[in-house]
């Protein structure tokens, strides 16, 4: 870190200070001249003194308005103060009378805003001053003795100014230190709540009296609200068995239920001073589970991915050839065994189509869209390859409404899921139905529904309920979904899926 540099007052709040000290002094001199010792009462001489003393403290109190340097501004009302108060102890006997003594504080103060070189320059100048009263006013026969004493006032005047002005140095360096220790604090704080917000476990620190010192946002989801100085009485087992085993300091291994959660995690003691602190991370078991079958899943996508691009040109060739074959074979078993071959290249490609697209997911283009008419466009396009559905779908927009996704992928997951319900629908007018309303889209068949038993694992990959399902199309749509900010669910009974479009809609 850099050597501190020196940062003096702001000139008008160190002038405002001065004339203050001054404005007191002076009142205080004034005070003690005319009640506490009746024989130093002023005359006219001294009334003068006291008018121009006042016309000092508002020339010093107008002199900020002129946006002076601070030792400039200080010089020139220094200077005012320091023949004034010679003068002063000149009527009232010089240097003998002791009211040379006055120098010293105004020297004091004066010297502690300024650099050494200039605060010896002030008590130069008052030397000078003084010198030059005795000479001027003192008798010959006196002389010789003021001269001595203004000698001696004039090296306090010195010693004075050269001890306040390292003081004040001093203090000041000691100020911007601690500002510049004060602000790498504060930004230190910052670093570290950003990093205890970022971590994806639930964090609490606790101080040696089970209070809640320090937490995250991921603790309030797994304990609720929590407020600092608080106590959780779900952590309270753990301290007390902390406590009984003698407080020791390695870490510990934790296991605990909490709002029908199974967390997992360790509690670290710490010693700051003389304050013993507990600091517990935990996390949810099930999410732990999900980030392992997230890995897993990714892993198993770019290994599928990577067969299903060797498999599309040999697959390609034996369709081919079993094209060929059926339209030069000469009997009945001959085309049907070509078909046969023809038939299952065909649902193998559909597999490795959607082995593929789960790679789709990182590639997001989201845009605007209105939904009414992309939901009309994408019944007509359905109906066209599906004829036979025609008048069974049905779309109601009871909200208008845009929503900012990949075009692509909405269509896909609607078209799987109209598919769907189209399949395992009555197949009568109006048997499947498209409803938008103000955050989700509802699509909506008069089936039987998926039994109990098979709604855990609907949307898991592989999973199928028919003998020729690939059982990826409801795993590839939620995927999508999520890749888009949005949520695809099932909903009991019947046979319904809500898609919660995203909250950027």
């Amino acid at each position: 870190m850099p050597a501190p540099v020196l940062i003096p007052l702001s000139p008008k709040r160190a002038l405002h200070y001065f004339n203050l000290f001054r404005a007191v002094c002076v009142a205080v001199l004034l005070i003690m001249t005319q009640w506490a010792s009746p024989m130093l009462v002023p005359g006219r001489a001294m009334g003068g003194w006291a008018w121009l003393y006042g016309g000092l403290i508002i020339f010093a109190m107008l002199l900020p308005r002129l946006r002076l340097p601070l030792n400039w501004a200080l010089t020139l009302t220094l200077a005012g103060d320091i023949l004034l108060l010679v003068t002063f102890m000149q009527h009232y006997g010089g240097v003998q009378s002791g009211f040379g003594m006055l120098l010293l504080p105004f020297l004091a103060v004066a010297s502690m805003l300024v650099p050494p070189r200039i605060a010896a320059f002030y008590a130069a100048l008052a030397t000078l001053v003084l010198f030059g009263s005795v000479l001027w006013f003192a008798d010959g026969s006196q002389q010789q003795r003021e001269l001595f004493q203004a000698a001696m006032l004039a090296i306090a005047g010195f010693v004075t100014s050269g001890l306040t002005s390292l003081l004040g140095n001093k203090a000041r360096v000691s100020e911007q230190l601690a500002a510049v220790r004060s602000g790498e604090l504060a930004s230190l704080n910052r670093v570290n709540a950003l990093v205890l917000q970022a971590l994806r476990e639930a964090v609490v620190v606790l101080d040696d009296n089970g209070l809640v010192q320090h937490f995250n946002s991921r603790a309030e989801r797994v304990f609720g609200r929590i407020q600092r100085d608080s106590s959780l009485p779900e952590l309270a087992p753990l301290l007390r068995r902390w406590r009984l085993q003698g407080c020791p300091s390695h870490a510990q291994t934790l296991e605990l239920n909490v709002r029908g959660q199974l967390l997992l995690g360790r509690m670290l003691p710490l010693a700051v001073g003389e304050v013993r602190l507990v600091v517990i991370f935990l996390q949810n078991v099930a999410e732990l589970a999900a980030e392992a079958q997230r890995i897993k899943l990714t892993a198993l996508g770019r290994l599928t991915a990577n067969i299903a691009h060797e498999i599309r040109n040999p697959l390609a060739a034996i369709s081919q050839a079993a094209e060929l074959l059926g339209e030069e074979a000469s009997d009945d078993g001959s085309r049907r065994l070509a078909a046969m071959v023809h038939a299952n290249s065909r649902r193998i490609n559909h597999l490795v189509e959607e082995v593929l697209q789960l790679n789709r997911r990182d590639r997001v283009k989201a845009e605007a869209i209105t939904l009414r008419p992309f939901l009309a466009a994408l019944v007509e396009d359905f109906l066209l390859a599906n004829p036979a559905a025609a008048g069974g779908i049905v779309c109601r927009v009871m909200v208008e409404h845009t929503v900012r996704f990949d075009r692509g992928h909405l269509q896909q997951i609607l078209t799987n899921l109209i598919s769907n319900g189209w399949r395992y629908s009555s197949r009568s007018p109006g048997a499947v139905s498209v409803e938008v309303d103000e955050d989700s889209i509802r699509v909506r068949d008069d089936g039987p529904g998926v039994d109990e038993q098979a709604q855990s694992r609907l949307f898991e990959p592989f999973f199928t309920t028919e003998s020729s399902g690939t059982g990826l199309g409801l795993y590839i749509a939620r995927e999508l979904a999520e890749a888009n900010g949005a949520r695809l669910d099932y909903i009991g009974p019947g046979g319904c899926f809500r898609l919660a479009l995203p909250s950027t809609a």
